[in-house]
Parts: structure tokens; sequence; C-alpha cells
């Protein structure tokens, strides 16, 4: 039967509903009882205990006091002897700490600030009061920062706070960078330095300040930490160091030219280099890497004014300078793998063979043999050391099919499996390992008809395939990739491109998303975390003028009204990551 409730359902159903509105009177009586038994602690009334904290006294109700405290439930229940005494003393406490803790009991109300969390922690974890305890833990992970991580750490594993722990070890490991820099990391005992330094998740920019870090620690007193040394420089990941550094920073170090064992440790690391790949995979932990520290920026070079070259920086809406000597390219595209930006394809007066490439960290700049088929209006993108050309064409010409791949090891380009149908001016990603390519124009650049067709390649099976197509045809638009989605952003289609749209890899489907204020007929766009940047874009009758973010976790367009777009709209744009780098940079705009 469908519709009615058996007489049990119905008498269960009921029940619930009931039991619902008792627990919310329950809850008001109870209250009202604490209210009340409050009052007459305050005027000594019924009273069976007095607590004495450093001379000052308590009154309190023992039931009351066992049924918040297991502390004093076994005090009160057992033989124990404060069981049966008028007065107990609770020695090693403060009298503001235990007035608020029994404030607390019966009020359940407290206060917890910088002042005396730590007293109370304590307190709350000597008489067993978890409510409280867990107050103190939510308020020290609000504060913890640079300067107090490892305090906060040390003193979570005096009270037996596992949470607390974890949160501080969590912000040290994420700012290891900054915290091994201040005093705090220097007065740290050996045990808890190597236990520390031993931690995959340490997010350095490279290995060397693991090395640097524990330098800093054993000259801080070399007296008495030099017998250390093998145990400390232990933690170190000599084959992860760079050979310059080795060389150059690490073996000239005294300490080390003076013992045997770490001159071991370096010549190890040096030897790493020059192993084969499937070697160096046999040497465990020690070639392990750690957690990588990001600082992602977008690049842009100015294509048709080289002169132009600037990183935007997501966390604070800034831009700086990039020195840029390369000449003029019109239709290129842009790659970041590896600390390098490749720029390919584009053409002035003829198309460009050379593929120029930036060096980030060293802010140098050099070529290398670009696409064995010289063309303008392609697209490109990076999977596992490789760059993958798709489509574009040559001067003069419709669009290509060809498909080609760079691999950045060996220097070397290899043509692959020609894609399913030619195009130029679309765009290409990659999301998992796979290769997508949507929209664009199949026949002449300028004339020719405007795609909304996507497809995919597999690096694995060298074989593409076919995938729904986009809700709109479209070229010249931004495509990128956040949390497994495709986004197309603005563009030029047959219909304007009124709507932006995103393709769910999951499900094999285009679905749409709020539209961008300002409609790019050609748009350069990003995506660092969840933001996608419109970062320079033309309309027909001008630029565009300020910075735009859309959202994608609220599918919300921002127009960043202070903060000037680039000013070149036939520019190259990818996210870079600028950790570590070495080069000067110089505000503008």
């Amino acid at each position: 039967m469908t519709g009615i409730a058996s007489p049990e359902k119905a008498s269960s159903s009921k029940k619930k509903s009931e039991r619902k509105c008792a627990t919310k009177e329950e809850y008001k009586q109870l209250s009202s009882i604490m209210g009340v038994m409050n009052n007459l602690r305050k005027q000594g009334t019924l009273c069976d205990v007095t607590l004495v904290v450093q001379g000052k006294h308590f009154s309190a109700h023992r039931v009351v006091l066992a049924a918040a405290s297991h502390f004093f439930s076994l005090m009160f229940t057992t033989r124990m002897m404060e069981s049966m005494s008028h007065e107990v003393e609770l020695r090693s406490a403060e009298p503001e700490i235990i007035e608020l803790l029994i404030e607390f009991i019966y009020t359940a109300r407290i206060s917890v600030n910088s002042s005396n969390v730590q007293s109370l922690l304590d307190a709350a974890n000597q008489y067993q009061i978890e409510p409280v305890k867990k107050m103190c833990v939510e308020f020290l992970k609000g504060q913890i920062d640079a300067t107090n991580c490892l305090g906060i750490s040390a003193l979570a594993d005096c009270m037996d706070c596992p949470e607390l722990k974890a949160a501080a070890e969590d912000f040290f490991q994420l700012h290891f960078t900054e915290v091994y820099k201040l005093d705090e990391f220097l007065q740290l005992d050996v045990s808890q330095l190597t236990h520390l330094l031993h931690q995959d998740k340490l997010t350095v920019r490279a290995e060397a300040q693991i090395y640097d870090a524990a330098v800093r620690w054993l000259k801080y007193d070399v007296c008495n930490r030099q017998q250390y040394m093998v145990e400390v420089l232990g933690c170190v990941r000599f084959p992860l160091v760079s050979k310059t550094f080795l060389s150059k920073t690490v073996q000239g170090e005294p300490l080390i030219q003076d013992n045997p064992q770490c001159l071991k440790m370096v010549i190890s690391g040096m030897r790493y280099h020059l192993l084969s790949l499937e070697d160096r995979e046999d040497l465990g932990e020690s070639s392990r890497p750690r957690r990588k520290k990001h600082d992602y920026r977008i690049a842009l070079f100015g294509g048709s004014q080289p002169q132009s070259c600037r990183y935007f920086n997501p966390k604070d809406s800034s831009w700086t300078d990039i020195r840029c000597p390369f000449e003029k390219r019109r239709d290129a595209t842009a790659v970041f793998w590896d600390n390098v930006v490749y720029i390919l394809g584009g053409s002035q007066l003829f198309p460009i063979k050379r593929m120029d490439c930036y060096n980030v960290l060293k802010d140098s700049w050099y070529s290398k043999l670009g696409p064995p088929t010289p063309r303008d209006s392609l697209a490109a993108c990076a999977a596992q050391g490789k760059i993958y050309t798709s489509g574009g064409s040559e001067v003069g010409s419709s669009a290509l099919d060809l498909f080609e791949c760079y691999d950045t090891r060996t220097e070397s380009w290899q043509v692959k499996t020609s894609m399913l149908l030619a195009r130029c001016s679309h765009g290409s990603v990659e999301a998992n390992g796979l290769i997508y390519v949507c929209g664009g124009t199949v026949g002449n650049n300028v004339s020719g008809r405007v795609l909304n067709n996507c497809e995919v390649y597999d690096p694995n099976t060298q074989q593409w395939r076919e995938l729904c197509g986009m809700r709109e045809a479209r070229k010249n638009h931004g495509l990128v990739v956040v949390n497994n989605r495709i986004y197309a952003v603005g563009g030029q289609g047959a219909l304007g491109n009124k709507t932006e749209t995103y393709y769910d890899i999951a499900s094999n489907e285009w679905r749409a998303a709020s539209a961008m204020p300002w409609r790019g007929v050609t748009v350069k766009c990003a995506a660092v975390g969840d933001v996608i940047y419109v970062l320079a874009g033309f309309q027909g009758v001008g630029r565009l003028g300020h910075v735009m973010e859309y959202h994608t976790d609220t599918d919300r367009w921002v127009t960043c009204s202070k903060v000037r777009a680039f000013p070149v709209t036939s520019c190259l744009i990818c996210v870079v990551d600028t950790c570590g780098t070495l080069c000067r940079i110089k505000l503008t705009i």
C-alpha cells in the first residue's frame, strides 16, 4: 500500500515529533534549573564543597562539578579522601582560572582570549572539562602564525591536543620558508628539528632551503651542536639539490669539509645527477620530492608590441615588467613548462621558424628549433614534459589539421596523428593527461566557418576522439581548465557569443555560465585557483579597459575598476610559477 502509514510507523513518527518538542522544552528547563543553581552557589546556599585555590575559596555543589568534569566525578564518587572533605585544595591552579571554569560549569559561558587561553587550556585539560578544552583549541588554531606555530605545536604535545598539533604542523609545513628564518626555529632541540626536517610535506622552492635551515640551526650554537651534524644533515635530500648549489655552496661549507660522513652525503648527491632516470628511482626516500612551494602569476607577452611584457599577480592585482627582447610575432602562442615559457609560431611578414624560450627563474632568453611546419593562429598546451601544438594556418592559406609534439627533455619535435578537423584561431588545454581542442575556424582565418566542434587526444593511444560540441561556435576565445571543467570565454562567433560556457569533463556535456559583462571578440584569459582572469581583449570598437574576474565557485563576474588591463590585445598569455625567481621586478601600470 502507498500513501498510508502503518500504525507502527505512525506511532514512531508521532514519537519522533513529540521528542523534538520535548528536547527544546528540556533545554529551556535545564537552563532555568542551572540558572537557579548558579544563584544558589553565589549565595552559598545548599553548597556542599569549597574549592580552595591559593587561599581563595569557591563554594559549589558536588553533583554539578561531578556532572561537568570526569576529574571531579572520580574525586567525589570514589573512596578518595576528598570525597568526604568539605574543603578541597587545588594545587598548581590559578584562582582566576578556576573561577572562570566554575562559572562555565554553571552557565556554559566563558571568555577565551590571548591572555588566558594557555592557562585555561592547562586547567581544562587537568580537570577534564572537554568543552572548554575544545574552545581553547579552536581559539589557538585561529592564532597560528609563523612566529608561534612551533610553540603552539609544543604546547599541543604537552596538553594532549592532537587536533591542535596537526594544525600547527600543517602551518609549519606550508610556511616552512618563513618559519626557519625566525628565532623560534633556532631554539628547537635536535629531536624536534629532525622530526620536522624529515617530513615530505615541507613546502619549499627547492631542497637547498632544507639545507639552509639545517646549517642555520647548527651554526646558531656550533660548539654544542656540531656533534649532531650527521643526524641533522641526514635530513637533507642531497640528490634533489642542484649540481650548481652542491658544487658552489655545499661543498665549500667549512662544517662539511671537516666531516667525512657529511662529505660522503654530498658526493652521493652529486652522483645522483650522473644516473639514468631508472637508476634514480631506486634511491627511495633520499630522492623523493618535497611539496613544492608555488607563486603563480600570469605572464603576458606583447606579440605585436614585444616591448610590452608583464606579469599579473592575482594575489594583489599588481603588474610587473618582464625583460622581453624578442621581435614582433603576430598570432603566436605561449606555453609554460618546468620554469620555462615557450613562445611558438606566429609571423612577421613571414612565418617565424624558431621557438623563443624564457627561463622564469634565471630571467634569461634563448632560442630553440620551432615546430616542423611554421605557422600562425595555432594553439598549444603542455603535458608530462611535452608541448603539443595543434592546427593553425600558413600565411595566406586555409586552416591545417597538423598536430605536433616537442619533447622538452630530448629537445626534439615529432609529427603526431592529425586532428579530425582542420582549424585555426582555436583553443587547446590539457586536463587529466588528455589534450582538448575546441572551436576555431575551418578554411580561411578571416572568412572561414566558425566552429563549435571539439575533440580530445590521448597521448597513450595517440588517437583523437570527437566530443560534444560547444553551445555556440566561437574563435579567438579563451580556453582554461578549472576543477575538471573547461571554460570557453568570449571570442567571435556567428551568433555573437552572448553567453559563456563550460565543458563538464565527467559528463561530456557543455553547460551555460554567466555572461561576461564586456563582450570581447578576442579574449586573453588565464585561471589561477578557482578564478578566471580576463586581462586583455578587443571588442571591435576598442580594447578591454580594466581587468575582469570570473569566480567559478559562485558563477559571478567582477570588474576590477582600479586595475588597468594589459594594453596589447594581440598578446600571448600563460600561467607561470615564479617561486624562487631571480629576476628584478619593477612595478608598472
